[in-house]
């Protein structure tokens, strides 16, 4: 990680600018009025305009030698450690001149500050913070800035008495090497990770700068549960003339959206393809990618339908914000919209992570109050459109330096990362447990393959994920060409789980994870879809009553409105609502039972639209039973409501 943050090179810019002005106004009326210190002074301008900092620090330490109250050499001394990077010199230095004349540049304290800040002396930060904003003529952005910085470091004292639970393990030389690792990205599963490496361009030069690029390298799980060595992941994603990196792996694994810079950058995505060779890049189109911006850094959500990306575009808050974009169709995507205030602030937010629940957003900022350089934040969507006010993850996950490109399992227990915790080895990827304070949602995964019923010809079709007790479609997604499909399923609510294409009546499962707080074990659903023809049928199985009783409850709208769909796009089609029940009690009660829930069924079909003509019932009690009455797993499935297809 870099020593300093950007927002402090960009203070340094700007302090050097202040200093300049306040110098150059004044040539011949300096704090001395010695002639051999002000020659000195002068001598060593020139030398820091050519960029010649050695020489500028041998005069001005001349010069300070002539007069040691010369404040202008002071400050000059301290811009000329700041910028070599010997900072506790630079803070001696500026002191000094403080210590003269605590009035004479204010921007003095507010550049102590922030290198103090930058070494964890929090405690000393905030006094020349305080300090600093005892002035009146301050800049009002520059006062903002400095009155976040105090709340940051007030902030840091705490958190530094409060840590959070953290243990940072590397993942080993099958991942990390000798180069700079960073930046990883995981399938649902855990079983794919990618990484970004900075690798050297000509293998037979001097590792000098210029002579790297950022790489892609990607590993898989053996039996073990182990990770493989890494390999490179080669043409045509990898190039040897553009820097790929910052990427985001579909849920399933198969697709990455990740970052092409060649000084803009944008972003680009390429799909696996079924030889195991990822196949031609494809850059995102307008609006997302602008010619006029950077675009960088997606995450893509676990439904594949929306992309978090950060844009240094116009109508954003500050130099790079977190903006999102929604897919329409295979080739295009809606107008980016920026995730607003809450988030977004006047300084930097980087590396969004969307979790696979959805709903949790995981980023970078130091426009927050934290630990000083990026921290890394956590939020949750609360609607569409507004977010939780983030959270930081907490000392020491965050500490003075930059932190970002974190990811979590989808079970929402582990955290990814880099970091150059060991220095011998640069940065390198490494996980730890993540604080229960700070997790996801926990979160599942369902996959299988849509076959046809008759021919078993593999079939692409549409899937959704529908929350029935809030009538909400959380995730909706396509099969590949191949019939494969995967979701994540977040615990703690109660699903719908449907498939469908046209000339098929559509498949329908149940998932119950209300109170179900970790992460449970992956669903494994290959779905068979039945043609429509007279005869066929499906099982309605998110249709539910009050128990020993016909009336519908509240959730059974997902699935109805779903029928309803159905005949509305087959107007010609006429069915059976059949009643089921389990072997529960005397077969007369079963089977009146199952004739009022059916009837219930084409009555609430008929109030809502459906011609009567069209719609018949039957209750069947328990005689045509699917699962074993011995088991209760095996009478839930004999519980049920059944569509048969009975004209066209």
């Amino acid at each position: 990680m870099r020593k300093f943050s950007l927002i402090y090179s960009f203070l340094l810019i700007s302090l050097l600018f202040l200093m300049g002005v306040q110098l150059n106004a004044q040539p011949r009326s300096y704090t001395t009025d010695n002639k051999k210190a002000i020659t000195k002074f002068e001598e060593s301008k020139r030398a820091y305009d050519q960029y010649n900092y050695n020489s500028a620090e041998k005069l001005l330490l001349e010069s300070i030698k002539y007069d040691s109250k010369f404040i202008e050499a002071q400050l000059l001394l301290a811009q000329v450690y700041q910028v070599t990077h010997r900072v506790e010199e630079a803070i001696t230095a500026a002191e000094r001149a403080i210590e003269i004349n605590p009035n004479f540049f204010p921007h003095a304290y507010f550049n102590v500050a922030n290198m103090l800040m930058s070494r964890a002396e929090y405690q000393k930060a905030l006094k020349h913070y305080q300090n600093f904003l005892t002035f009146d003529k301050i800049r009002e952005e520059t006062r903002k800035l400095a009155e976040l910085r105090l709340k940051s470091c007030e902030f840091a004292l705490h958190a530094i008495d409060n840590p959070v639970p953290f243990a940072p393990v590397s993942l080993g030389s099958s991942v990390n090497s000798n180069m700079h690792d960073y930046w990883p990205s995981l399938s649902a599963d855990e079983n794919t990770l990618v990484i970004t490496v900075n690798v050297p361009k000509d293998t037979s030069l001097e590792d000098v700068f210029g002579n790297r690029q950022e790489d892609f390298f990607i590993t898989k799980r053996n039996e073990q549960g182990e990770w493989e060595p890494v390999r490179n992941i080669g043409g045509p994603i990898n190039t040897l003339q553009f820097n790929e990196g910052a990427q985001s792996l579909t849920a399933d694994g198969k697709t990455m959206y990740y970052t092409v810079c060649d000084g803009r950058c944008n972003i680009y995505v390429s799909s696996l393809q079924e030889e195991g060779q990822w196949g031609r890049p494809i850059k995102l189109p307008e609006p997302l990618n602008l010619i006029s911006s950077s675009e960088k850094q997606p995450s893509i959500s676990p439904d594949g339908a929306t992309l978090y990306f950060v844009s240094d575009r116009n109508g954003g808050f500050g130099s790079f914000d977190i903006w999102r974009s929604t897919k329409i169709d295979e080739y295009t995507w809606g107008k980016p919209e920026n995730l607003g205030k809450t988030i977004n602030t006047p300084y930097l937010e980087q590396s969004p992570f969307i979790h696979f629940d959805n709903q949790t957003l995981y980023f970078s900022s130091n426009g927050h109050v934290g630990m000083g350089g990026l921290d890394i934040f956590m939020t949750r969507m609360v609607s569409d459109t507004t977010w939780e006010e983030p959270v930081n993850l907490g000392y020491p996950i965050n500490t003075q330096m930059n932190e970002d490109g974190l990811i979590v399992n989808s079970k929402g227990t582990t955290a990814y990362f880099s970091s150059e915790i060991n220095s011998d080895s640069g940065r390198d990827i490494y996980t730890f447990d993540l604080p229960e304070s700070i997790r996801p949602v926990p979160t599942s995964y369902i996959s299988g393959t849509i076959t046809d019923a008759k021919s078993g010809w593999p079939l692409q079709a549409k899937f959704s994920l529908v929350d029935v007790d809030e009538n909400q479609t959380l995730m909706e997604n396509q099969s590949d060409i191949n019939g494969n499909f995967f979701t994540s399923i977040p615990i703690n609510r109660q699903y719908a789980f449907f498939v469908s294409t046209p000339g098929y009546l559509f498949h329908s499962e149940h998932f119950n994870l209300k109170d179900i707080h970790s992460a449970v074990n992956p669903f494994k659903r290959d779905v068979e879809l039945v043609p429509i023809k007279v005869g066929g049928t499906m099982v309605m199985r998110n249709v539910f009553f009050e128990t020993d009783s016909y009336e519908l409850k509240f959730q059974s709208l997902v699935e109805l409105g779903k029928l309803m769909d159905l005949l509305k796009l087959n107007p010609t089609m006429k069915v059976e609502v059949g009643g089921h029940t389990d072997n529960v009690g005397s077969a007369n009660y079963n089977l009146v039972l199952s004739e009022n829930r059916a009837k219930a069924v084409a009555q609430f079909l008929i109030d809502n639209g459906v011609n009567a003509s069209r719609i018949s019932s039957k209750g069947y009690g328990l005689t045509v039973p699917i699962g074993d009455n011995a088991t209760e797993d095996g009478r839930a499935l004999n519980r049920r409501t059944e569509i048969r297809v009975i004209e066209l």
